[in-house]
């Protein structure tokens, strides 16, 4: 397999090669796309630009993400090209993130700046406090690097910018919909102007949504509320953050199919401070940043209409009792508490940077940790902590068409010891302006295990405090082409191939013909894989009836040089074999504009259905739209979201269904 995978890596070199020079007459004329003139990366180490980028990446600009009537940051994600969005619940309540066929623990994300992480368990990591209109870009990072991305980044990452507008404005926005939705959102932004000599800018916003659910025991609500400000003068940047998200959901086989009638409340609270400093050859970032995040699961659903119990001290539901080990819920409390600086300097050798990002994981529960609190009334028994360093040192520098980084990077936990997590990334560039670059990366990454890993004890699941941590090298090489065919459109062009080789790759296992399911690292799994990525977006303003404001195509596909024969792969063994996402976005007559996107999905591995039969994951393809319209000078504006339009029946993990067509109404005010 690895001669295999090396030759297809120079092979795919060669080919790319081979692209570039036949397109040099070209690039000669061609227009940079105006996607790849965005600002420098949020959580890159260096500070390059998006089109310079050594790696394969996908921006989403808030045009299309406020234009598809997402609502959830995981309904934008799910088209996006190179990324797996598996949802548990419809509209984000629970949402776990992978990037090129990794579990959602292997996918880091930042907000703002600030890497969040969820020591509990990766399937609370998108409980966010932030709505879809509240975000001006989105950066999806494919391919681990923990030196650059940090610890947890063993497949990726995504990067999320939600600060205040710059402008002064308000938003209102109201939606009803199918299985009795409804959605409400204020938005104001306000402060001085950004010629003022000390420029202040706030933002406050409120949503709330609720629904019945598509079937028994779906049904959701979801509060979101956030400050996010600005502040900037000649001493510097200051960017703060506070928000809250709480949610409410019936969570029908979301973790097991043994005892479908689960329910899950969780309360997130955010806050955080990014400070910058630019001198002229020299930058300083400081983050300090705090999480709190609550969870309460009922493996046994406590309602009228569900589980109720009695004096005798059983939960009964109808003729049914609930297991009689079932003592009742889970309850956890897990903080995050940490700090980050990073320094750079530009020299005639070219930049170096130094960095360090430090936290402490803390967890109190009455099912995770080993220690007792002392407190025999106290519902949490039990509690653990560890404080996790990130520690790189790197330097890029220019000759002529070449740039080469390299970063030596280390990482400490005070559980699992300290690993050594090196970075090279090589690119040339074909044009000479950045537009069409050839690149390629060898990256090294690490997560450690979560507290749900390591002690999690209810329902036949069974972690383990043996485990390791997971690692992972990673290779990928490609090319990225901006071509412009004609003065009205730029068409960029991606090719990537990768080769991810993990070690010690953490699961949850279930060995056939058993009802347990254990924690343990798989021998060494090898994830081969092909991206192809084209993008078109108007260079200029289009006239006409119908225009093409946007269109992008992804494919990936992968391979892994393991399966899972013998047992039920959870996480490690199912992530998306084939992946083709196609969306586009058209301006016709009278203002009104159509956003469609299709996603075709083919997932390796299976599941387990009631009564013991596993069976594989079924191929799926989803067709969405949105249909909009605005008025008075773009100020108000309504829309008709349709997902699954197709009503096609499908499960994205395990045993829990997917909505069928779900249908939004919805109305936006946008005073300014």
């Amino acid at each position: 397999m690895k001669h295999f995978s090396l030759s297809l890596a120079m092979l795919f070199a060669f080919f790319s090669a081979q692209i570039a020079a036949s397109a040099q007459s070209e690039i000669s004329k061609m227009v940079v796309d105006t996607m790849a003139l965005n600002p420098a990366a949020v959580t890159g180490s260096f500070s390059v630009t998006p089109q310079m980028a050594p790696r394969a990446l996908v921006v989403v600009s808030a045009q299309e993400i406020a234009e598809t009537g997402a609502p959830s940051v995981a309904d934008v994600l799910e088209t996006v090209p190179g990324i797996d969005v598996r949802s548990r619940g419809a509209v984000g309540i629970t949402t776990d993130l992978s990037v090129r066929g990794g579990t959602f623990e292997q996918t880091a994300l930042w907000v703002d700046g600030v890497r969040w992480s969820s020591p509990q368990t990766g399937h609370h990591l998108m409980d966010l406090p932030v709505d879809p209109e509240d975000i001006s870009r989105i950066e999806v990072f494919r391919g681990g690097a923990s030196s650059a991305l940090g610890t947890g980044a063993m497949t990726g990452a995504v990067a999320l910018t939600a600060g205040p507008s710059t402008q002064d404005g308000a938003l209102l926005v109201a939606e009803t919909g199918s299985n009795a939705w409804m959605r409400a959102k204020a938005r104001v932004d306000f402060g001085t102007d950004l010629n003022t000599k000390n420029v202040a800018r706030h933002r406050v916003s409120l949503s709330r949504i609720g629904t019945t659910g598509f079937a028994q025991n779906t049904d959701a609500s979801m509060l979101r509320a956030r400050y996010a400000g600005w502040l900037a003068g000649d001493w510097g940047s200051l960017r703060t953050s506070a928000g809250y998200v709480g949610k409410n959901f019936g969570a029908q086989n979301f973790y097991t199919a043994s005892f479908p009638f689960q329910y899950e409340e969780t309360q997130t609270l955010q806050a955080q401070a990014v400070y910058t400093k630019a001198w002229e050859n020299a930058s300083l970032e400081a983050a300090l940043h705090h999480r709190t995040h609550t969870d309460l699961f009922q493996l046994f659903r406590e309602h009228n209409d569900f589980f109720t119990l009695t004096d005798e001290g059983f939960y009964v539901m109808g003729g049914d009792t609930a297991a009689s080990w079932y003592a009742g819920p889970n309850q956890h409390v897990s903080q995050t508490t940490g700090g980050r600086l990073a320094w750079r300097v530009q020299s005639d050798l070219g930049e170096t940077f130094i960095s360090v990002d430090s936290r402490r994981e803390f967890v109190k529960s009455n099912v995770l940790g080993v220690d007792s609190l002392g407190n025999a009334d106290s519902v949490y028994r039990r509690a653990d902590f560890r404080f996790n360093t990130d520690v790189a040192v790197g330097h890029r520098a220019e000759v002529g068409v070449f740039a080469l980084s390299a970063t030596a990077a280390w990482n400490h936990n005070t559980m699992f010891g300290t690993r050594f997590v090196p970075g090279a990334e090589l690119s040339i560039d074909m044009s000479g302006d950045g537009s069409s670059i050839l690149f390629a990366s060898a990256n090294r990454s690490v997560r450690h295990p979560s507290f749900t890993d390591l002690y999690y004890t209810v329902g036949g699941a069974f972690g383990s405090r043996d485990l390791s941590s997971e690692w992972a090298d990673h290779l990928e090489t490609g090319v990225r082409l901006s071509l412009a065919n004609d003065a009205t459109y730029g068409v960029q062009f991606e090719q990537t191939l990768f080769q991810r080789q993990g070690h010690d790759l953490i699961d949850w296992a279930r060995p056939n013909g058993s009802d347990t399911t254990f924690a343990i690292n798989l021998r060494e799994v090898t994830f081969t894989g092909l991206e192809t990525m084209l993008n078109i977006t108007p260079n200029q303003r289009l006239t006409g009836d119908w225009q093409l404001r946007y269109a992008r195509l992804g494919f990936t596909t992968m391979e892994a040089s393991e399966n899972s024969a013998g047992f039920e792969s959870n996480y490690v063994l199912d992530g998306l074999k084939t992946k083709v996402d196609a969306s586009l976005g058209l301006q016709g007559p009278g203002a009104v504009r159509l956003d469609a996107r299709w996603s075709h999905q083919d997932r390796l591995g299976g599941y387990v259905v009631p009564g013991g039969e596993e069976v594989e994951y079924a191929p799926f393809s989803l067709v969405s739209f949105t249909l909009s319209k605005t008025f008075e000078s773009d100020q108000f504006r309504t829309y008709l979201r349709v997902d699954n339009a197709l009503d096609r029946e499908y499960v994205d993990l395990g045993n829990v269904q997917q909505p069928g067509r779900w249908l939004r109404l919805g109305f936006a005010y946008n005073m300014k």
